[in-house]
């Protein structure tokens, strides 16, 4: 039987469809972009990367691209790192343009904590291929945090300052966190629902960065391991008129889900 001519248009489109599904997408050259993922090799200048899609990206280093890791829980500290920081096992994130088949790095950072998960693979802490592996498994966690212990200290109306007891209970919150690997403290200070909202959200951060600084001068726990205070306002339980349990601060001792299992 033939085949009538809008059929084999038809044929011819659907093949064409199919042979361009299965080529590989390139970006037009100078196209920027960035790749998050996983170093799998470095040879040279070139290293290749596993990104979040599990595609495999090359990406050329130059003597122009910035190198910088990121400390804190925000990653807003960065340091000038050199280019033989980067190695199999560390995920990065990575300003690109596109060049050909690959991509030319603009700025390249990575987490110090990852830097050191990295350095272990490379010590031969574990077998290499297992190491890699995990890591990429963790990837994802990296960022996500997770808090092992809460207190909340209270204040009198209209008063910043911390009561005896509530310095106590910071005092053992502090024990716990010195005792946790890698931790940070986030804190948030709240007000009742008396007095305007401009004066609640100045009292509630002068709340905050009272805890703040009893933790870091008073409490002996790392500055970088205190995150600045945040002023809420009025917290969200807080009802009308005067209430003791919405004068607050909640403090939170919280690690890095992949730190965490890195560490295991």
């Amino acid at each position: 039987m033939n085949t009538s001519k809008p059929q084999k248009h038809l044929l011819l489109a659907t093949t064409l469809v199919a042979i361009l599904a299965a080529l590989p997408a390139f970006a037009a050259d100078g196209d920027k972009s960035k790749i998050k993922g996983l170093i799998t090799a470095v040879q040279g200048n070139t290293i290749t990367v596993k990104d979040a899609n599990n595609n495999v990206q090359t990406i050329t280093v130059s003597s122009e691209t910035k190198i910088k890791r990121t400390k804190g829980l925000t990653g807003a500290v960065r340091e000038k790192a050199e280019q033989s920081a980067l190695m199999p096992g560390l995920p990065i994130n990575a300003d690109v343009v596109a060049d050909g088949n690959g991509f030319d790095a603009t700025e390249i950072t990575f987490k110090s904590e990852d830097f050191r998960t990295a350095q272990q693979v490379q010590a031969g802490v574990a077998p290499t291929s297992a190491r890699v592996d995990a890591a990429d498994a963790r990837m994802n966690d990296f960022g996500t945090y997770e808090a092992l212990a809460t207190a909340e200290v209270q204040f009198a109306s209209g008063s910043a300052a911390i009561s005896e007891k509530g310095k106590s209970d910071l005092m053992d919150f502090a024990a716990k966190a010195k005792d946790t690997k890698d931790y940070q403290i986030v804190l948030q200070g709240f007000t009742d629902s008396t007095g305007n909202a401009a004066a609640n959200q100045k009292l509630s951060t002068m709340r905050a960065n009272a805890v703040e600084n009893f933790l870091r001068q008073q409490a002996g726990l790392a500055p970088g391991r205190v995150r600045a205070g945040a002023g809420m306002g009025v917290a969200a339980d807080a009802g009308s008129g005067s209430n003791a349990d919405a004068r607050k601060v909640v403090v939170k001792l919280v690690v890095d889900k992949g730190v965490q299992d890195a560490n295991k």
